[in-house]
């Protein structure tokens, strides 16, 4: 009833918001992420991937509407990846910092699902960052006269669910693993994307006469796997998978699982593509099959360019997640550039007509709910294993710099 209320609120200010962004001299962007508690990491360099995407196109002089070109200034305020926290801090960006445009949550599933009535009610243009979790896209389809002003920037939970899936049937294929049981154990984190993980997962292994024999889901940043382990350990299955954001969180599984002996294919989401965790799990990482891994600044090309342009600004590793906060802002300064506006309609149809690309991805939104086209030619999710104390993708064979190794 409150979050009603304010979006009502929000819509007899949207009018008058909206000239006030059409007549001053800067493009105002509100964006909202976990920049402070266990999703910080991500946050913060989604962050400064953003930045610097925003220091490139203010150095090119800006964007150009109505014949002039305007500065683009980014307001950004942490949600701690906390619901009720985020929703304060889109309705202080719509109604006293008068943004043009939201990017948000930049991480978070829970926070962009909890901010979307407000945004859209408020007529604003709704841009999400890294969240996966496949219930905003069904939002977005259930009710797209109402959510047709709200863009998916980052792929849903089912397609980490296919790559995982297509990844170990590849393997079973070759013989480089054994899953005589099909049987699948969970450890996930107790979030809306790790419970969607869990539900696209299910879904696809049970389908193809998979069972599930344990599901834990764990408080994000948990470090102590003890108690999941002594049950894996117990149900003996074939494969493992973790679903997990948190760093410390993933560096402490594989090490205790390491510690501990727990037996069978592991399989992790997320976690091991940042560069932090290679130092952090150390050699207990060596072997680990993950997904996805869009960023190789080693053996990719690109991203070995992306890298050397990018680290003298962020002045550390650079991860998976400047890589996305990068394509998050120039994607959007894209589609204001085709628009000529900020204007909500101007700009949405602007998105609804995006083929982008950046580095190796290529965005085009589906007209249905608003996510990315996936698949070979547009967005792919390839799966690498740690080798030598570093990542190699190794499927599928079209993007592979390696085999899997034992």
């Amino acid at each position: 009833m409150i979050v009603r209320i304010l979006s009502l609120v929000a819509f007899l200010f949207a009018t008058v918001l909206s000239v006030s962004a059409q007549t001053r001299d800067e493009i105002v962007i509100g964006a909202i992420g976990p920049f402070s508690g266990p999703g910080s990491a991500n946050g913060i360099d989604l962050r400064q991937g953003l930045e610097f995407a925003l220091q490139e196109i203010n150095a090119e002089g800006g964007i150009e509407i109505d014949g002039k070109k305007r500065k683009v200034v980014v307001l950004f305020e942490d949600s701690q990846a906390r619901p009720e926290v985020g929703l304060s801090a889109a309705q202080k960006l719509i109604l006293r910092d008068k943004v043009d445009i939201v990017i948000g949550d930049m991480f978070s599933s829970s926070v962009a699902l909890a901010i979307m009535d407000f945004v859209a009610d408020s007529n604003k243009v709704m841009l999400t960052g890294n969240p996966v979790s496949q219930e905003i896209a069904k939002k977005i389809a259930s009710d797209l006269k109402r959510y047709g002003n709200v863009w998916k920037f980052m792929f849903n939970a089912d397609a980490f669910a296919t790559s995982t899936y297509e990844t170990i049937s590849y393997l079973l294929a070759q013989k480089a693993i054994s899953a005589p049981n099909k049987t699948i154990a969970h450890i996930s984190e107790e979030t809306d994307y790790g419970k969607s993980q869990v539900e696209m997962l299910n879904a696809i292994f049970k389908k193809n006469g998979w069972n599930v024999v344990s599901t834990d889901f764990i408080p994000s940043g948990n470090s102590d796997f003890y108690p999941q382990l002594s049950k894996l350990r117990s149900v003996k299955p074939d494969v493992i998978v973790s679903s997990i954001t948190a760093l410390n969180s993933g560096a402490a599984l594989v090490k205790q699982m390491k510690e501990q002996g727990v037996a069978g294919f592991h399989f992790g989401i997320f976690y091991p593509s940042r560069p932090e965790f290679l130092k952090a799990a150390g050699k207990a990482a060596e072997g680990l099959v993950h997904a996805p891994l869009y960023f190789d600044p080693v053996n990719d090309p690109k991203g070995k360019e992306f890298d050397a342009k990018m680290r003298p600004f962020v002045k550390k590793d650079v991860s998976t997640s400047h890589f996305f906060g990068y394509c998050n802002g120039r994607l959007l300064f894209d589609a204001i550039k085709r628009a000529g506006s900020v204007e909500t309609k101007s700009l949405s149809k602007a998105l609804s007509e995006t083929d982008f690309r950046c580095l190796q991805i290529r965005w085009v939104f589906r007209p249905d709910d608003h996510s990315p086209v996936m698949g070979p030619q547009h967005f792919a999710v390839p799966s690498a294993q740690i080798q030598d104390g570093g990542w190699h993708a190794i499927w599928p064979e079209t993007l592979a710099t390696s085999k899997y190794r034992p």
